[in-house]
């Protein structure tokens, strides 16, 4: 056992612990990389005193019992109900209509819907848009993103794919200002040429926003920036295929109402046929959509007229 060490935690610090004594491995008796895959494994280091070589060997032999492996979060975002996952969105998307809450941060893949729930909730809360919420997508800049704030001060601003704001530092400190917890949010954009509002008014350099944000975005939560997601609410919509199958089930009486029932069966299941036999078919709702519509007209090769529409070349 003299020669056995085991990871171990010193000041924050990943360090080899000798077993038996206690004492620390210098810095040259094992690889650091070594260490840092022995405590992932749940591993001990045993070094030959002859040759230095140091291997590694199961926990079991000096009696440690093995750690208990946590649950992945994953496993459970994959057996959701997609029909919670959007009741929970517009729950959130209320908490932030009446002001309980700044922001929203939802993301998930094109073609799911979020954008639709969005404005759909805010609307039937009395929200109309123009008066008390806009809705920009595209492309934005910090300065044109301080001036759409300036504009909207006291409205709901939903930001629908503009993902450029989180890849600018000046755009990220303007929304960190404008989402922050204090009684006042006051925003300061200080530049040599004045900025000035879509009827060429100058803007003033600073102002205090009462508005609220809602985020969507197509990217991975994992990209966006921690200080705004530390500020909002955030809704992650990523949906399995299957999960995606089973909203569009649950939404397609309400989805293309003109078009009989049977053909947005026969489509739903020319996509289920569909993605069992070929890699990158698009299954969301705007593929269901033209599916149903290609069912609806009769085609006489239906399968093939709905593939070239949704599997990407």
């Amino acid at each position: 056992m003299s020669n056995i060490y085991e990871p171990a935690r010193l000041n924050g610090k990943l360090v080899a612990k000798n077993v038996a004594t206690g004492s620390i491995a210098p810095a040259d008796l094992i690889r650091d990389i070594q260490i840092r895959n022995a405590e992932k494994d749940n591993q001990v280091l045993a070094v030959n005193p002859d040759t230095g070589r140091v291997t590694r060997l199961a926990a079991a032999v000096i009696g440690k019992k093995p750690k208990k492996s946590k649950r992945s979060f994953l496993k459970i975002i994959e057996k959701r109900d997609p029909k919670e996952m959007f009741d929970n969105l517009t729950k959130l998307t209320k908490m932030v209509g009446r002001g309980l809450q700044p922001s929203l941060v939802v993301t998930g893949g094109a073609g799911l819907g979020k954008t639709f729930l969005i404005k759909k909730t805010l609307n039937e809360m009395g929200f109309e848009e123009t008066n008390q919420f806009v809705h920009y997508k595209g492309r934005a800049t910090a300065a044109g993103l301080f001036v759409t704030l300036y504009e909207n001060q006291n409205k709901i601003i939903v930001l629908d794919d503009c993902d450029s704001v989180f890849k600018d530092d000046d755009a990220i400190s303007l929304l960190k200002a404008a989402l922050d917890s204090y009684d006042i949010r006051r925003l300061s954009y200080i530049s040599t040429k004045p900025l000035k509002d879509e009827y060429g008014d100058p803007v003033p350099r600073h102002f205090e926003f009462t508005g609220r944000i809602i985020f969507i975005s197509n990217l991975a939560q994992s990209t966006l920036d921690a200080a705004v997601k530390s500020r909002s609410f955030v809704s992650d919509i990523t949906m399995t295929q299957d999960q995606m199958f089973q909203r569009i089930d649950q939404l397609q009486d309400q989805m293309e109402t003109k078009i009989p029932k049977p053909a947005k069966d026969k489509a739903l299941s020319i996509m289920k046929k569909l993605a069992k036999k070929y890699d990158g078919v698009e299954v969301n709702l705007r593929s269901f959509i033209k599916a149903s519509r290609i069912c609806a007209m009769g085609f006489a090769n239906a399968e093939a007229m709905v593939a070239e529409q949704i599997i990407k070349a």
